[in-house]
């Protein structure tokens, strides 16, 4: 499927055994159409554009192949047959009226392809738009790019334009199935998290198999196979921002996965995610060094729907709404339990609206002096928060710290899994 140069080199062959003149015309379209999506598929639209230069020339070319074969495919109307389909008349004959109509018909999919094209194009330039924001709006990207799925899942379905077809559905249902993963950890949900992240792991490995199916080598969930891999950008970029996401699933669910395996055996895993990152092995990194009583994440359960607390819960298991501290659990915390004498005064600091936008700008620092304690917070998701606890009055201004925690945060956050769609 992406094999571009040979589609061009057959282009160049099947050109010489036709007089028809919409059969070249449409193997010209193909070639170009070819040389565009690998523009496409390498992320060529997302590059930066100069003082005085022309818009996207990815765009423009879709656009331009767009008005070509639009024109091709006019006049197919006027070679269907009476019940609406390519007439059989001297249809396996190249130039006659009916196997003219057929690639006619043929042309009128490849326009509805490259609409949907233009309509992804969009999507992605809206996606970097979003990761430079302070937090993305997952919710909104999940609803535009599941909208292009649902719109084009019944268009371009020519048996011809098969591969097309499939490429372009894998793409969206892995998209979906990320961005879905993101917004049921915001809501520190375990299964569904766990299962969108399956499926967009499997449908890689599908796509995987789809465009090189000579391939046997299956690669598992956290394969770093991408460091000398020939694949186009957007494909690489999707398993890297799968293998991020894995990495922020680890430390979110931390209590419940390692009920289920060793620390040993947690540690490979995500260790054999390429380009993520071990963030239980950096914050006890962290805490060593920096000498914190504890290094929490809090989630703030208080309206969430369905909050089931942590790990699986059965369907039908009845399930009390948590009322006052225990409205604010520790989804991760290193050492465990170190926090909870304190948790009173962070779960008012939390609480407080006055901090809510320096939460997610910066790191807000407060001394407790009737216990002595020094407290940082950071707003990593709308309902999960960091907190550090020291045992000791700490500078608001300590870098080391409020580098950490900010840094961490902006990690957690995965903006910068998006801002790397583009290329460098």
């Amino acid at each position: 499927m992406f094999h571009f140069q040979n589609i061009q080199e057959k282009e160049r062959d099947l050109s010489r055994f036709s007089g028809s003149t919409v059969w070249h015309s449409l193997l010209s379209c193909v070639a170009q159409l070819a040389a565009v999506e690998k523009l496409y598929m390498n992320l060529s639209f997302l590059t930066a554009k100069g003082f005085l230069r022309k818009e996207s020339s990815v765009r423009a070319s879709y656009e331009s192949l767009n008005l070509e074969l639009n024109d091709l495919g006019y006049e197919r109307r006027r070679c269907m047959g009476t019940n609406g389909n390519p007439p059989t008349s001297g249809s396996g004959t190249l130039g006659s009226p009916g196997c003219d109509g057929i690639l006619r018909h043929l042309c009128s999919h490849l326009v509805l392809f490259i609409k949907a094209r233009l309509q992804m194009i969009s999507f992605y330039e809206k996606l970097l738009e979003a990761s430079m924001s302070r937090m993305m709006n997952f919710e909104d990207l999940l609803t535009n790019v599941t909208e292009i799925g649902i719109k084009n899942s019944r268009n371009f379905h020519h048996p011809i334009l098969t591969p097309i077809k499939t490429n372009f559905t894998y793409e969206c249902d892995i998209l979906i199935h990320l961005l879905r993963s993101q917004l049921e950890m915001q809501h520190w949900r375990f299964l569904p998290s766990l299962i969108h992240l399956h499926d967009a792991h499997s449908k890689l490995n599908s796509w995987h198999s789809a465009i090189q199916p000579k391939e046997t080598k299956k690669y598992g969930f956290g394969s770093n196979f991408l460091k000398s891999s020939p694949l186009p950008a957007l494909y690489q970029w999707l398993w890297q921002a799968k293998a991020a996401f894995v990495s922020k699933f680890s430390l979110y669910f931390h209590e419940t996965l390692a009920t289920q395996s060793s620390p040993a055996e947690m540690k490979a895993l995500i260790s054999r995610q390429g380009q993520a990152c071990d963030y239980v092995s950096k914050i006890q990194s962290f805490q060593r060094k920096s000498d914190a009583v504890s290094v929490c994440l809090v989630f703030e359960a208080a309206g969430v729907e369905d909050y089931r607390g942590a790990g699986y819960h059965h369907p039908q298991e009845s399930v009390s709404t948590p009322k006052g501290l225990d409205s604010y659990p520790a989804i991760f915390s290193y050492p465990n339990n170190k926090a909870q004498d304190r948790w009173p005064s962070i779960v008012m600091r939390i609480n407080d609206r006055a901090n809510e936008l320096t939460l997610l700008d910066g790191v807000v620092c407060f001394f407790d002096q009737q216990i002595g304690s020094t407290y940082f917070l950071c707003r990593v998701d709308p309902k999960i928060t960091i907190v550090v606890v020291f045992d000791a009055k700490k500078s608001e201004k300590d870098s080391y710290i409020k580098d950490f925690i900010y840094d961490l945060a902006l990690q957690l956050r995965c903006n910068k899994v998006f801002t790397n769609l583009k290329p460098k």
